[in-house]
């Protein structure tokens, strides 16, 4: 890593030149330009974009948007090449661990002479655009795990609310769960670190700080893995390890009344409106993770930005269709259309927003969610994580032995 960072030093200097023109000193001569956008959106988000952006042309006849979709999983690597190569896209849909990589590579133009409204946009999201002390995207959509709960499963137990202790959570879980019946209180994705994480954060674990100290194997992190362990152990949520399918298991269980919480994020409601337990959206409950012992709490912020290529020959251009993107009517327009959850906090005030629940409720969420650490490895602290987790979930390591290795891993990723 110390190599890497030091090839990244040497790369960033050229970065660091365009950083100090002022917004307009790259643009091409006044008259019509095309900004290219490498868009990363699932089919059914694409479609609203396609809709904005047909208006944003209307609006800016002297700018054309040529969208380009671009897979996700072969998006990072794609743009890191293409960049690198000085042919980047002018716009890019960047997953919030890939930005701060891609700013100290030198391939991201700094947006502090652009980016002014920043205060109307949620903390939790508008950290995941700061590294090094400059503003690298604009926030785009955000997310985070949130407690799932089926309303009328839990109520005809005589729970009437979520359940807001880890403590209460278990007991909630357990009248629920019949084994023999195959029904669960809860489901859990034991093949992925990324749904152990709340209950790291209830009992006082966490990942790594923004000094670099790592704390996944801390005994707050330990006694959050033993919780889920116990949960299965004790049959109130079912033992599937289906690294292949555990996704889609999860989302057919809840769906169909086997299991009566799931930890899940806004991405997966209108699939979970599809399920015959969620045809009256009402029955769907959304609530903040509960909290631990010490009243500890957290959960995953993820969610993505809007990023201007270093190399764009039109930033003034790039930058309008990125602040045209994140107005507060067209976040609203996502997250109506496609259940996304805005990052203005102006669009929350709006009223096809404020008068939605199942866009709205995600703020509570949110308010008490986890940022990941913001750093250039940052998107790389899964890959030791989750085969960690999975190692205990199989009963091949004990909870402090498979946290000492994700630890030691990181140690090395971390090493300068």
């Amino acid at each position: 890593m110390k190599k890497i960072l030091s090839a990244i030093a040497s790369v960033a200097v050229a970065g660091s030149l365009l950083a100090g023109c002022s917004p307009a000193a790259n643009e091409q001569s006044s008259g019509p330009v095309t900004i290219s956008f490498w868009n990363t959106m699932n089919p059914e988000e694409t479609e609203t974009l396609k809709e904005i952006i047909s208006d944003f042309e209307k609006e800016n006849k002297d700018i054309k948007v040529k969208l380009e979709n671009v897979p996700f999983g072969e998006a990072q690597n794609k743009f890191k090449t293409a960049a690198q190569a000085g042919n980047g896209p002018d716009v890019l849909r960047s997953e919030i661990a890939w930005t701060p990589e891609f700013a100290a590579l030198g391939l991201l133009q700094p947006l502090d002479d652009y980016f002014k409204d920043q205060d109307d946009f949620l903390d939790v999201a508008l950290k995941y655009s700061k590294w090094n002390g400059k503003t690298w995207s604009v926030p785009q959509v955000t997310d985070a795990l949130g407690l799932l709960y089926n309303k009328k499963l839990l109520a005809d137990k005589g729970f009437n609310e979520a359940p807001k202790t880890m403590d209460e959570f278990y007991q909630v879980a357990k009248a629920l769960s019949d084994p023999a019946q195959d029904k669960w209180g809860y489901y859990h994705r034991q093949t992925d670190a990324y749904w152990y994480q709340p209950f790291m954060w209830a009992y006082g674990g966490g990942l790594i700080t923004d000094n670099k100290e790592i704390q996944v194997n801390n005994a707050g992190a330990v006694k959050g893995l033993e919780f889920l362990l116990k949960l299965r152990d004790d049959k109130v949520m079912p033992d599937e390890f289906d690294a292949a399918n555990d996704y889609n298991n999860l989302q057919q269980a809840f769906k169909t009344g086997r299991a009566a919480m799931v930890l899940q994020g806004p991405w997966a409601v209108s699939d979970l409106l599809k399920g015959e337990q969620f045809k009256d959206s009402n029955n769907l409950g959304i609530a903040p993770i509960p909290v631990g012992p010490e009243g500890k709490t957290g959960t995953p912020v993820g969610g993505h930005g809007l990023v201007i290529y270093a190399g764009s020959k039109h930033k003034e251009a790039s930058y309008k269709f990125v602040s045209y993107l994140s107005k507060a009517e067209n976040q609203a327009k996502f997250a109506t259309k496609n259940g996304l959850v805005p990052t203005r906090k102006s669009a929350f005030e709006l009223k096809e927003v404020k008068e939605n629940r199942l866009i709205n409720d995600w703020k509570a969420v949110l308010d008490k969610a986890t940022n990941r650490p913001v750093m250039p490895e940052g998107g790389q602290i899964y890959a030791a994580f989750t085969p960690e987790i999975q190692a205990a979930f199989k009963k091949e390591k004990s909870p402090q032995q498979a946290l000492d290795a994700v630890a030691e891993a990181w140690k090395k990723l971390l090493k300068k």
